[in-house]
């Protein structure tokens, strides 16, 4: 049974004593209680005599000590700004806090609730009146046990945001009032100065606001031009009290409060957003032009008053182009003369704006209309029947994006554009197009055409462009055919019918000299019939019999299919035209000639030779003195291997006799060959007379691997281990030389490293690093180590040497062992 029951609240070691009655004797218990933490402890007490038990209940509950901590605000003056203050309830119950706020600008709930075993959230919110800072204090209450939990409160007020962000329209030279709201959030009447950084706002001076009350204020916006203007209206406090004061200038209700000094410089304030927007316009003038064209269009201003009147001129519209100002005498007329210019085609507006302090602005309306284009004529264009000519036709986008032009021409015939439709011109930018002429008849008749470009938005560019077909009078450029001597080689002439109509065509070969040489190989020579631009292809053959060029010459003859004359050329109708081809047959000697030495120029790399080579110009023409000789080179890796690397010089030119009883000439040239690396290429010495007659001789350059500059002996520090070599050299000029390093014949990559692979070589010396890093013992490793520079090459041999490989040697752990002892 329990006899009692107590209970006992703390917060630390409680050390209390119970006091037991029996009969009229009296004893106390001492007991001793020591929390873990905050929470409930129940406990049962039993206490047993011989005679008697008795049970006592003692429950304890642990709340946490109080605390203090700070909290801080920083906000803008009329600005709220919120803070959650945690409550953490670590507890079985929920609590129900009261609390208590002291100190200006905060503000929150009178109670909450912290739930149980979680954290629960205080909204305190500070909200500064003014550009101040404020202590204050948050108390938080525990209803069941009365614990508080208390913060510091500090609160800082900075320079107040704007209340509101105002937009305000108005028209320009005409006054509109807008009406502001204006509070006063503290507790006393407080008197406003007014001012604003807008010229355009006007309005009372001060303004008087009750106490936690707000008054509208009326202000005027009176712009004389157009325009987006931004700024702010303040209104700030001076601190004193309003005093009222009656008809009689004596002061009402009392004497006036003392100043209050934190309400200086209390500010309130609106940013301002004012479109102003432009009065109706004096008149609207249509201006109409044609693209690529301009137009001046006169306004007449008239200044009615007794001094001199000087305006402001703004133009709107990238395509209109006049001055910035005009002078207009006392009572008397200007005009204004402003020039437009399209850019594009279409109905677009405009204006021209007047301004001046004196008459604010007034402006016209301009109604442009952009126009199609008129043609542009180009230059005449003339050319020989069967050839062509060019011009340039220039085409400008003025527009700030890219142009697209689709083409038209109809004569595609005489007339045509190195360009594909559509063309895109890019933005602010010129495109030359190169037009192209091929007459089909004689004279201009036939050759008029309209080439035209098609966009949107500049509409149609028309080009009307003319041209004149003249008599063939050039000859074309000059062929040739080379051929062995005493082989045939054979050319092929494309001749195309420039007319538009059917012609018969004549073809003729002659020859300067030996027109044994020549030969056409067509079955039917003339009345060949060829219709409109076909095409008539002339195999010609040329068979050198002497080692001298011939100049042949094949001629085309046309005429009209029906007879009638071509035109008439100085008063003469003209039946027939003509057409030249000279034709140069080259007779080249390509068959093996007598060598004294073999022509092949063999060097090692980095060195030099000389070679004596003898060309024997077989069949030579007697007489012939001068020759020209050249390095005829099969691709571009063979020049760029020899051209700096072979020298050719003529050394004499001497007549021998052969066994045919003939005299050829025998040419000796010296060869200077001096490789920088290893190659091999087959090329042909050219020796080509002054009568055009070519010799042919073919040579072989080739390369060697150069002898090694030096070995390179690396001994291996161990297996997977670096050892390193290290030596320099220096470049052979002045001044530095860009190298290269590299490793050839690497079969294993890693094992041998240099550094720098790349640099300049300086001429007091540049160090290299050469690293051997083995793998395995039992292989040697070797490799070529290159060092290019500018005009020099390095080859190094490089050996890995590897220590030789020693078993361990280790003694038997039973060499004691007697022979008796082993296993049987």
């Amino acid at each position: 049974m329990c006899s009692n029951a107590r209970q006992i609240t703390t917060a630390r070691r409680v050390k209390n004593a119970f006091s037991f009655l029996s009969y009229l004797l009296q004893a106390e218990l001492p007991i001793d209680f020591t929390p873990d933490g905050v929470g409930h402890y129940p406990c049962d007490l039993t206490l047993k005599a011989s005679d008697d038990v008795r049970l006592y209940r003692i429950e304890c509950t642990v709340i946490p000590s109080g605390s203090v901590a700070e909290l801080r605000f920083t906000t803008p003056a009329h600005t709220p700004v919120k803070q959650n203050v945690p409550v953490v309830n670590q507890t079985a119950d929920k609590w129900l806090l009261k609390a208590d706020i002291t100190g200006s600008g905060f503000t929150g709930p009178r109670s909450m609730t912290a739930h149980a075993q979680s954290t629960s959230f205080y909204p305190l919110t500070f909200t500064p009146a003014f550009e101040s800072t404020n202590k204050g204090q948050l108390k938080l209450m525990n209803t069941a046990d009365g614990m508080e939990h208390t913060f510091s409160l500090v609160g800082v007020g900075e320079k107040p945001l704007a209340l509101e962000h105002l937009v305000l329209h108005c028209t320009a030279n005409q006054r509109k009032t807008v009406s502001i709201r204006v509070p006063n959030v503290t507790n006393q009447r407080l008197q406003y100065h007014v001012s604003s950084d807008l010229p355009i706002i006007t309005g009372a001076k001060t303004i008087s606001v009750l106490s936690l009350q707000e008054e509208t204020f009326d202000v005027a916006l009176l712009s004389r031009r157009r325009g987006d203007y931004s700024g702010a209206l303040c209104f700030v406090a001076d601190g004193k009290p309003f005093i009222e004061v009656d008809s009689d200038g004596d002061e009402v209700g009392g004497p006036a409060p003392p100043p209050t000094p934190d309400l200086e410089g209390y500010t309130v304030w609106y940013s301002l957003e004012v479109h102003v927007l432009p009065a109706p316009c004096i008149a609207s003038i249509p201006v109409s032009c044609a693209y690529r064209s301009a137009t001046e269009v006169d306004i007449p201003i008239t200044n009615p008053g007794s001094s001199e009147l000087t305006l402001q001129v703004a133009l709107q519209g990238d395509e209109l182009h006049g001055a910035n100002e005009l002078v207009v005498s006392p009572s008397s007329t200007e005009q204004y003369r402003l020039t437009y210019q399209p850019l594009s085609v279409g109905i677009k507006s405009g204006s021209v704006i007047f301004f001046s302090e004196k008459v604010g602005e007034f402006w016209y309306d301009l109604q442009l209309d952009g126009m199609t284009a008129e043609p542009v004529t180009l230059s005449p264009m003339q050319c020989e029947l069967g050839r062509s000519s060019t011009q340039t036709v220039s085409l400008a986008n003025p527009t700030g994006d890219p142009l697209l032009l689709e083409i038209q021409s109809p004569n595609t015939h005489n007339y045509s554009l190195n360009t594909k439709s559509p063309l895109v011109v890019p933005p602010k930018s010129t495109e030359d197009v190169l037009l192209s002429f091929t007459p089909s008849a004689l004279g201009r008749d036939r050759h008029v055409a309209e080439i035209v470009f098609v966009s949107e938005k500049l509409g149609t560019l028309s080009y009307n462009v003319s041209g004149s077909g003249l008599m063939p009078r050039r000859e074309e450029p000059l062929l040739q055919i080379c051929a062995a001597l005493g082989l045939t080689g054979t050319t092929v002439i494309p001749f195309t019918n420039p007319a538009d109509l059917s012609v018969m065509a004549t073809v003729r070969l002659t020859a300067e000299s030996d027109a044994s040489s020549w030969s056409l190989l067509l079955k039917t020579a003339s009345d060949i019939a060829l219709s409109p631009h076909s095409t008539l292809y002339i195999p010609i053959n040329f068979k050198p019999s002497v080692m001298k060029a011939e100049r042949g010459r094949c001629s085309v003859e046309i005429c009209c299919a029906n007879g009638e004359a071509w035109d008439a050329v100085d008063g003469a109708p003209v039946y027939k035209l003509h057409f030249h081809y000279p034709i140069d047959g080259i007779p080249e000697y390509t068959l093996p000639c007598t060598l004294k030495k073999q022509p092949k120029v063999v060097c090692v790399a980095n060195s030099r030779v000389e070679e004596v080579f003898e060309a024997a110009l077989c069949a030579a023409e007697p007489g012939e003195e001068a020759f020209s000789y050249r390095l005829e080179l099969a691709s571009a890796a063979s020049a760029a291997d020899l051209e700096s690397c072979v020298a050719l010089e003529l050394l004499k030119q001497t007549t021998c006799d052969d066994d045919d009883d003939k005299t050829p000439l025998l040419l000796t040239f010296n060869i200077l060959f001096t490789p920088k690396g290893t190659f091999s290429h087959d090329v042909e010495l050219v020796v080509t007379a002054s009568g055009g007659a070519v010799w042919r001789f073919p040579v072989c350059f080739q390369a060697t691997d150069p002898s090694f500059d030096d070995v390179i002996d690396i001994e291996a520090a161990g297996l997977g281990q670096t050892s390193i070599v290290k030596f320099s050299l220096t470049s052979q000029s002045n001044e530095p030389a860009r190298f290269r390093a590299y490793f050839e014949g690497l079969k294993d990559t890693g094992v041998f490293s240099v550094t720098p692979v790349t640099g300049q070589l300086a001429p007091s010396g540049s160090t290299f690093h050469v690293a051997f890093k083995p793998r395995m013992y039992g292989k040697g490793y070797e490799a070529r180590l290159i060092i290019e520079a500018r005009n020099d090459r390095w080859m190094y041999k490089v050996r890995g040497v590897i220590p030789d490989y020693k078993p361990p040697k280790a003694q038997s752990a039973y060499k004691h062992l007697r022979s008796s002892a082993c296993i049987r």
